[in-house]
């Protein structure tokens, strides 16, 4: 076990939490669709929500464009909403 300074965030969610910064950006999505769909949040809220999300990490992620994080998170976001309907 390696040390992790107290405030490096970086280290401690992405590479600690989740190994890499793409599986941590899809961590994400799937995270805020959950949440979108459990408190049943309009599609506008939640497509701004999304863009806003995708362009936080649009410096960090280069693979990742922002049409495959709408379509991912729009996917994710239904079947939350199925689930919790």
């Amino acid at each position: 076990m390696s040390f992790i300074e107290p405030l490096d965030f970086y280290q401690i969610f992405v590479n600690t939490f989740a190994g890499s910064i793409t599986i941590f950006s899809f961590v994400g999505i799937v995270l805020i669709s959950g949440l979108a769909a459990r408190f049943k949040m309009p599609n506008i809220v939640f497509g701004v929500m999304l863009i806003i999300y995708a362009m936080i990490f649009s410096d960090y992620v280069k693979e990742l464009y922002l049409i495959a994080i709408l379509i991912t998170g729009f996917l994710a976001f239904n079947a939350f909403a199925q689930l919790f309907k």
